[in-house]
């Protein structure tokens, strides 16, 4: 089984290789374990994006960011920010590009929250080989989106993002050490309005 088949090949059979637990090193043991222990409960991204957006575990809706992530997509529907239009659609008014979101939380806290582990932090990240040699690279293999309510200007923003499933399968080359977490967006009127599934793939050898 290869890095390439798809994510949904493997959600089809996530049952662990149970065989390829004895072969992980002490370090990768509680590296694996302080996952299991985290699923269920919130995590934080910290982290901050300055180059276009801040982004942080909770956000408000504002025209003018609407505007700049509109700019910086090249996406200028005029839903994002003509009043006059946007007044005449099912809608009502102005609302939010559903991908918005990613900058208040881009979902990838759970996935962070694991790698951390493997970089050494400053001053300049890289790659902690000393403690896990065996660690060769990560892929995002899927990411998963629903959306309930539309983002208006003025809204509240709340995430909260969880781990939710750690499994190892074998691939041709690597052990292969699937990861997913979730991430739930709530407005100022605590109701949901989106929901993330982040996975990823750390390869070992």
């Amino acid at each position: 089984m290869d890095v390439e088949t798809s994510y949904h090949s493997y959600r089809a059979d996530k049952a662990e290789d149970k065989s390829l637990l004895a072969l992980m090193t002490t370090e990768e043991r509680a590296l694996y374990q302080s996952y299991r222990d985290a699923i269920g409960k919130p995590v934080s991204q910290n982290i901050m994006h300055d180059l276009f957006f801040p982004l942080l575990n909770d956000g408000d809706v504002r025209p003018s960011l609407i505007r700049k992530w509109a700019i910086v997509n090249g996406d200028m529907n005029p839903l994002w920010h003509d009043e006059s239009y946007a007044s005449k659609t099912k809608w009502q008014g102005i609302v939010a590009p559903p991908l918005f979101l990613l900058t208040i939380n881009d979902g990838t806290a759970p996935c962070a929250f694991f790698t951390r582990e493997l970089i050494n932090p400053s001053p300049t990240p890289t790659l902690n080989r000393a403690k896990y040699p065996n660690y060769r690279g990560v892929m995002q293999i899927a990411t998963d989106w629903e959306f309930h309510e539309p983002l208006r200007p003025g809204d509240f923003i709340r995430s909260v993002s969880t781990p939710t499933e750690i499994y190892w399968k074998q691939g041709k080359r690597f052990r292969l050490l699937f990861l997913f977490g979730e991430t739930n967006y709530y407005n100022q009127h605590e109701r949901r309005v989106a929901w993330n599934r982040v996975g990823a793939v750390y390869m070992f050898k």
